[in-house]
């Protein structure tokens, strides 16, 4: 991301508090004087993170490849090949309403912390 950024790409990562501010890395403002600018870009950076990280928990039930080990078993190329194709997949069977897999744990987010802290839940329904 830095040598994208440096050679003159508009690319950011949304990060939590954990990382240090960077010009590619956007992180929250703790402690943001209530309505000011810096609330308002900490509301929202936490909105955003939220929806991705939703998104990336509906991808890894539907796709148990994207959930292994949490490692990268691939080559980056190679990797963000299959999950492009998992995101590609995962539309046509919105499109085909085809249901989610309802017997694996699904990750969320809570939406109250800007850390992201992941709780697991059961989607397993009893007949």
């Amino acid at each position: 991301m830095r040598h994208l950024h440096e050679s003159g790409e508009h690319v950011w990562l949304l990060e939590d508090s954990g990382y240090p501010q960077r010009p590619w890395l956007m992180t929250p403002i703790l402690n943001a004087p209530h309505g000011s600018r810096e609330e308002l870009y900490t509301t929202r950076h936490v909105q955003a993170r939220t929806c991705i990280e939703r998104c990336f928990g509906l991808l890894k039930t539907r796709w148990r490849c994207l959930l292994r080990d949490r490692v990268l078993h691939y080559h980056p190329n190679v990797a963000s090949k299959i999950t492009l194709a998992c995101c590609v997949l995962h539309n046509i069977s919105l499109h085909a309403h085809l249901p989610a897999p309802s017997d694996i744990p699904v990750t969320t987010v809570d939406d109250n912390d800007d850390s992201s802290t992941q709780t697991t839940q059961s989607t397993t329904t009893e007949n």
